[in-house]
């Protein structure tokens, strides 16, 4: 077992990390798949340890939101060579693709055990992702602080001061994830060898790494100086929700305007100059499953992008929600298992009458199983995949995604009705 502290942000804790050129639809992030092969008791075991967990720590404690998932047949790789030959030459028995939003490459990180190691295992699969995934998110928000130096150090300025955010300061040096990591601590004296201070960490010390916020991000932007990386990184992983409120109420209404227009979905959908399409193209495509009849299609300028769902599902519950936008002045949250006929409707027209639509959306909306026993809303892995596939043709195109993608079932689209072309079709189909 390899404990990372201060090791390379791409050395895993446990297990191997594969990186790909691109992500696929057919696997969500942040969910641990149980590869197919593998035995009845290994999958229930892994469940239980998955579920401790996640209970021993509470959700609000983590970055990223986990599912679990143990999957009947693998889904297709081959345009994933690599991870599909890691695959093959680990033999592993679970996976999981990691939560990256500022990398331009897909990182999935693969485990084999045993029973024995299982939980120690799983835990630590859970440090990598959430170290990785922090750190990735840190890279983001760093950048918004290197293309507005000026209106960074302002509003950042006074709250640097406080004694909680240094405190704050101090522990986000000391761990990539947010507490509590399953045990896994840094020490006092690891901080400092991170600061290279030596003897007590003086209130003039701490005094002089603010005076230097704005003379590192100039650094940065000029040279990508390292140092002024690091100090500006540590900076910016010390501001928690209470510390960006603090923020916000102090900022000027000009520099507070900019923020809440950088941060509104609706303001985005308003300045897009993307637009969404369903096609009719008139057959099914039996090579990829989720091509049916009718299609998705970003268009932006001169471009048209393909979008790729995992799922079929995830295909005819986006449809839904782009009709009702359509078809609607005022959109509200959806409930979604009141929509079961238009589903079924949707589906076979999309894709034939060859599968149970019924049994499908039955599947997806329920929260147990045949023996009532609870278990995980498949809906959630239909909402991942439409962000997956969404957030992909958004990035080729250069655009925002968040006014075209959904976080969950209380969520709703932000795109303005105008800019949504559906044959009338679909849109009859909903109201029969």
């Amino acid at each position: 077992m390899r404990v990372i502290d201060n090791s390379p942000i791409d050395v895993p804790a446990v297990g191997r990390l594969v990186k790909e050129m691109h992500a696929t639809n057919h696997l969500a992030d942040c969910c641990l798949y149980v590869l197919p092969s593998n035995n009845t008791i290994l999958a229930e075991s892994g469940k239980k340890v998955f579920d401790e967990l996640l209970a021993s720590v509470g959700d609000n404690q983590l970055l990223n939101k986990y599912y679990f998932e143990e999957l009947n047949k693998m889904p297709p790789l081959d345009n994933l060579p690599r991870l599909n030959n890691a695959i093959k030459e680990e033999q592993c028995q679970f996976l999981m693709a990691l939560f990256t939003p500022s990398k331009t490459d897909k990182q999935y990180l693969l485990l084999k055990t045993e029973q024995e190691k299982l939980y120690s295992d799983i835990a630590l699969m859970f440090y990598t992702s959430e170290r990785i995934s922090k750190h990735s998110v840190n890279e983001l928000l760093f950048q918004y602080a290197i293309n507005d130096p000026e209106n960074f150090s302002i509003d950042i300025g006074e709250e640097a001061k406080s004694e909680r955010f240094w405190k704050n300061y101090f522990a986000s040096i000391a761990n990539e994830m947010p507490r509590p990591s399953f045990g896994m601590r840094a020490s006092l004296p690891k901080i400092k060898e991170v600061l290279k201070i030596d003897g007590t960490i003086t209130y003039k010390k701490k005094q002089e790494m603010k005076d230097r916020m704005m003379e590192n991000i100039y650094k940065y932007r000029r040279k990508r100086d390292k140092k002024a990386e690091a100090e500006l990184n540590c900076v910016l992983k010390s501001l928690d929700v209470e510390s960006m409120k603090a923020i916000l109420l102090k900022m000027p209404k000009k520099q507070l305007e900019s923020f809440c227009k950088t941060a509104n979905d609706k303001r985005q959908a308003e300045e897009s100059t993307m637009s969404l399409e369903i096609k009719y193209e008139g057959k099914i495509d039996h090579k990829y499953k989720t091509r049916g009849k009718y299609r998705l299609f970003l268009l932006k300028d001169c471009d048209s992008i393909l979008v790729n769902f995992g799922r079929r599902e995830a295909f005819i519950l986006y449809l839904i929600y782009l009709i009702d936008k359509h078809e609607r002045d005022d959109v509200d949250s959806i409930k979604i298992k009141s929509y079961r006929n238009q589903f079924v409707n949707l589906y076979e027209e999309v894709y034939g009458k060859g599968d149970d639509a019924g049994a499908i959306f039955d599947r997806m909306v329920n929260n147990y199983d045949e023996e009532g026993n609870a278990r995980q809303s498949q809906i959630k892995h239909s909402y991942d995949d439409i962000r997956s596939a969404i957030i992909d043709g958004c990035e080729k195109l250069r655009e925002l995604p968040s006014p075209f993608i959904l976080a969950d079932a209380q969520d709703h689209l932000d795109v303005l009705k105008d800019k949504i072309t559906i044959p009338q079709k679909l849109i009859d189909i909903t109201k029969g």
